[in-house]
């Protein structure tokens, strides 16, 4: 009889034991000491208790180092990336405890913002709409598995499908869904609903896994950020008091990234895409319709609204000072444009559908936020349509071209054509005149149009574009490498070395000129000031954003007398590297005024305005000086539990705060005046920070405002010492990252 039975089975657990016995018993030896560290408080540093030192003398004695890293933002588990930035300041906290110094590494939790609160209102409205069991129509899924990446295992390669629009959006999901990917069951996502739930979930899971990392902080002085901390809400407010006094806090209209759909400022920890995007400033030119071309006049002549208005076509330019030497306007056969009313009741503009958007936020339509279109039309029927062009040499009117490279994403799509000063220009109406049969125009359309000096530079003389595409052997409008590299020469050049041969400002150099020619334009009526993102800029709630001219609380950085002492205090840093310190140079050259307040998310309150406040990046400029108090105020992350010396948030007013960290005179009779005393000690300690450890990313702003502020509030000799930058770690061949999915946790990073 034939036996069925089976060879045993292989115990494939035990076999796996086996296999990783070394690194479990090492994990375990791990374990125990850092159970141990944590028992004896190895990591929790004070200040000296000797009291025979005066506080100035103490770091002679008692030498002492402070290591930071810019505290996380809780809207999720810390990732590998954090582990990386935190790794420098990790060891280099090892290194100096060796030297024998008193070595702290402070932690904190950032909750400022906009994201939690959006993420928070996203629960709610997926439970208003789907339901506790969060039960999504058959046909929404659809439309949602055509956006969506597909998610793979922990640590597993990620194979993504974008449509144009998931690229966009930053592959957005439902806010339930990425949860649900998280392990999280919808009993415990629908507690995400209250943004103050995310503050209770996450910092504790920060910090389990920091501690399993082995990390040396000092965890009693760990806060969470906002009003959540009353003590914390309390430092934030008195700074910005400060700095209001200072005049570093100013109020007035301003460009900024606008989110129509959040109804404020969209800055940079506030955007799924776009961070470090600024405004974009032009002048925007009004050339009136003088005669529509026989398509246009059809078009126009079927929209009622139009019948005695004046209707320009709006070109946005960098370079007002070349319009001296228009011959000729572009548009782009294939895109599509709306005629629009603008602030003033008799004049509509000709423009992009994405460029009105933008004005309607910049005092430029009937109503602020509304645009009003009065029809549309293509392009193509727009060509041969005469107009005037201010300040040409051709008085008579110019004519509407087609250009193969007009942009709707850039501009109004409409484009000045200044053929003496621009390479594109120049190779565009060479080919119109070449080929005008082939581009569909009338050859009386560009016939006697030719370029007209406007400026001589030394290299190229007074046809700077013709020079270089003679130089460069550009044969047509679409050798577009060539006239990239042509434009950039001829923009610098004309700029630095130019110098005007027409108009009211001849003789002038550009750079004296180009703002007069803008001023000049103005105020003639034949322009406008409008500004738009340098790029597309995504708000975490999903909304493309635009630029607005709006009246705020701003700060004024890159004002000379500031921008020195930044400037003087980045020269005394040590940044571990030129390119670093480069980088940082460059963000002096250009940062400038910075919104910094704004009316949705979580956040302390402007003092001196409860309507607003203060944006996740300025109320973390100098939040390090708090860690040298932290653990004397309070023993909880929400500051609901007492420090050792009983002081309570009403107990640190604002005299307070000057007292201890800016050495002013306490006002007599003072209810904590002893306690105080020993808050100003342990910041003389402490203080300054000898290192931050972040990634380079961080440079564009939230460090170079820590330079900022630290100059503004404390004296010299408490100005950071040092920063190190660093790159982005990748992971499967792309930069880690929160919102596109790309990323592996702390957690599953130490358990493997």
């Amino acid at each position: 009889m034939t036996s069925n039975a089976k060879p045993a089975a292989v115990d494939l657990a035990a076999e796996e034991s086996r296999k990783t016995a070394k690194r479990d018993a090492l994990m375990a030896i791990e374990k125990q000491w850092q159970g141990d560290w944590e028992h004896r408080g190895v990591f929790e540093v004070d200040m000296p208790s000797d009291d025979s030192v005066a506080p100035e003398d103490l770091h002679d004695k008692h030498p002492k180092w402070m290591g930071t890293f810019p505290f996380p933002y809780m809207n999720g588990v810390l990732h590998l990336g954090h582990a990386f930035s935190v790794s420098k300041i990790e060891f280099a906290a090892g290194w100096e405890r060796l030297q024998g110094k008193r070595a702290l590494f402070p932690f904190g939790f950032h909750v400022t913002g906009m994201p939690i609160k959006a993420a928070a209102d996203k629960i709610a409205r997926e439970l208003e709409m789907f339901g506790p069991e969060f039960a999504v129509p058959e046909e929404l899924e659809t439309q949602l598995s055509e956006l969506s990446v597909d998610s793979p295992k922990a640590g597993g390669t990620f194979r993504g499908k974008k449509t144009k629009v998931a690229a966009k959006t930053g592959n957005k999901k439902y806010q339930f869904q990425i949860m649900q990917d998280q392990g999280m069951s919808n009993a415990e996502i629908a507690k995400f609903a209250h943004a103050e739930h995310w503050l209770e979930h996450y910092p504790p899971i920060a910090i389990s896994d920091l501690k399993a990392m082995g990390c040396k902080i000092d965890w009693r002085r760990a806060f969470l950020t906002t009003d959540h901390n009353p003590y914390y809400d309390s430092f934030a407010q008195w700074q910005f008091n400060r700095l209001r006094e200072m005049d570093k806090i100013k109020f007035g209209k301003r460009y900024t990234i606008w989110s129509a759909k959040d109804g404020q400022p969209c800055m940079d920890h506030d955007r799924q895409s776009g961070e470090g995007v600024g405004a974009q400033e032009y002048t925007c030119i009004k050339m009136q319709v003088l005669n529509w071309s026989e398509a246009a006049q059809g078009v126009a002549g079927s929209i009622p609204e139009l019948k005695g208005k004046k209707v320009f076509m709006v070109a946005a330019t960098l370079r007002p000072e070349t319009m001296y030497g228009q011959t000729n306007c572009f548009v782009g056969t294939k895109l599509t444009y709306g005629f629009f009313q603008s602030s003033k009741m008799d004049e509509v503009y000709v423009i992009t559908e994405r460029a009105a958007r933008s004005m309607a936020f910049q005092g430029l339509s009937p109503a602020d936020g509304q645009v009003v279109q009065l029809g549309t039309i293509s392009g193509q029927d727009i060509v041969g349509t005469k107009v005037n062009a201010p300040l040409s040499h051709y008085t008579d009117g110019v004519f509407m071209l087609p250009m193969d490279n007009v942009l709707a994403t850039k501009g109004t799509g409409v484009v000045t054509s200044v053929p003496s000063d621009s390479p594109d220009d120049f190779a565009t109406l060479r080919d119109l005149k070449k080929k005008a049969d082939y581009y569909g125009i009338q050859p009386e359309w560009v016939a006697g149009f030719e370029p007209v000096p406007v400026i001589s530079t030394p290299a190229y003389g007074e046809m700077t574009a013709p020079a270089l595409c003679e130089e460069l052997k550009i044969n047509s409008q679409k050798d577009r490498d060539q006239l990239a590299a042509a434009k950039d020469i001829a923009y610098k050049e004309g700029f630095y070395n130019g110098v005007m041969t027409v108009g009211e400002f001849q003789g002038q150099t550009v750079q004296e000129a180009k703002p007069r020619v803008r001023e000049l334009l103005l105020a003639n009526g034949d322009g406008f000031a409008y500004a738009e993102p340098e790029g597309l800029v995504m708000s975490r709630s999903g909304d493309e954003c635009v630029v607005a001219l709006c009246d705020q609380w701003y700060f004024d950085y890159g004002e000379a007398a500031w921008k020195k002492l930044a400037e003087e205090c980045l020269a005394a840093m040590d940044t571990y590297g030129e390119e670093t310190r480069h980088q940082f140079e460059l963000s002096l050259d250009w940062l400038h005024q910075w919104a910094c307040v704004r009316t949705y998310g979580l956040g302390s309150k402007v003092p001196w305005d409860s309507n607003y406040l203060i944006e996740s990046l300025s109320d973390s400029t100098i939040y390090m000086s708090y860690y040298t108090v932290a653990h004397l105020l309070h023993r909880s992350l929400d500051g609901s539990t007492l420090g050792p010396l009983g002081i309570t948030p009403a107990d640190m007013d604002d005299a307070a705060w000057d007292y201890v960290l800016l050495g002013k005179e306490l006002p007599s009779g003072h209810a904590k005046a002893e306690e105080l005393v020993v808050l100003r000690r342990s910041y003389l300690y402490w203080y300054p920070v000898d290192i931050r450890s972040s990634g380079r990313d961080l440079i564009q702003n939230h460090l170079t405002f820590f330079i900022y502020i630290h100059t503004a509030m404390f004296p010299k000799s408490e100005w950071p010492r040092s920063v190190r930058a660093n790159g982005h770690l990748m992971l499967n061949g792309e930069k880690m990252s929160k919102s596109t999915g790309n990323t592996l946790s702390l957690r599953e990073s130490c358990d493997r």
